[in-house]
This record gives structure tokens, sequence and C-alpha cells, in this order.
């Protein structure tokens, strides 16, 4: 007798929940929503980011370049205008741009490798950087 009352419990219960969800599922279906009620939403397209005004181009150290002398010279060609700090893990130094943009600058390096970071800031505040690896070694290949 008891499993029949849980068992005719579970039945009602199921019943109940599927007469009460087709209920919920009519009135959703009839119900209008009025002109007013309704908003348009408009998709902007997004706005292209600004071209920088600055660039920077070393020609000279190549990356992971292998040096027999502790003074390296550092050349390339940025925005005219711009200034150009230079940082080793020994030195810093500062070039200034001719009119064209061509800078050439030295700075010392130390023994093993080195992280040589360039970088040009401009008038504006905006900054561009490149970032070589410079070896110091004594050893002939």
């Amino acid at each position: 007798m008891k499993k029949e009352k849980v068992l005719l419990s579970f039945i009602a219960v199921v019943l109940g929940i599927l007469v009460t969800s087709i209920a919920f599922y009519l009135y959703q279906g009839t119900k209008v929503i009025p002109n007013s009620k309704l908003k348009t939403i408009t998709i902007a397209s997004p706005t292209p980011a600004p071209k920088p005004s600055i660039f920077l181009n070393i020609s000279n150290p190549q990356d992971e370049s292998v040096v027999n002398k502790k003074i390296i010279t550092i050349s390339g060609e940025t925005t005219s205008g711009a200034t150009v700090l230079v940082i080793t893990p020994v030195d810093q130094q500062i070039a200034v741009p001719a009119s064209n943009g061509n800078f050439s600058t030295t700075v010392n390096i130390d023994s093993g490798e080195n992280i040589v970071e360039i970088t040009a800031i401009g008038q504006n505040g905006e900054d561009a950087r490149v970032i070589r690896t410079v070896t110091f070694s004594n050893e002939e290949f």
C-alpha cells in the first residue's frame, strides 16, 4: 500500500508539472507585445584605431648578433623630431635624429649577452620600441 501511494504521488507531480508547463507555454505564445515596448538596437561599426605617427627602424645592430668590441654603434631611422633613447645594461644614450630621421650613437655593452632597448619618443608623446640582443665575446668563430 505504501508503494502505491508513493507511485501515485510521483505520477501526480509529473502530471501537474506537465499541465502547468503547457498552460504557461500557451499563455506566452498568445501574448502580444505593443510596439511602444519594443526597442530598436543599432549596431555601430567600430572606429578604426588611428595609425601611429611614429616609427622606428633599426639597421644596426642586428638582433642576436655577436660582437668582439664593448662599444657598439646603434643606427637607424625614425620620425623627424623624435628623441631616441638607447639603454643597455651598463649605458644610456640619447640621440636626436637628423632632419631626414636618420640617427646614430655609440653605447657600451657588458660581457656576455646584453639586451639593448631602443625607444623613439615623438613630440606628441607616442613611442616606438625595438629590443635587440647583442652578445659580446672574444672568441674567434
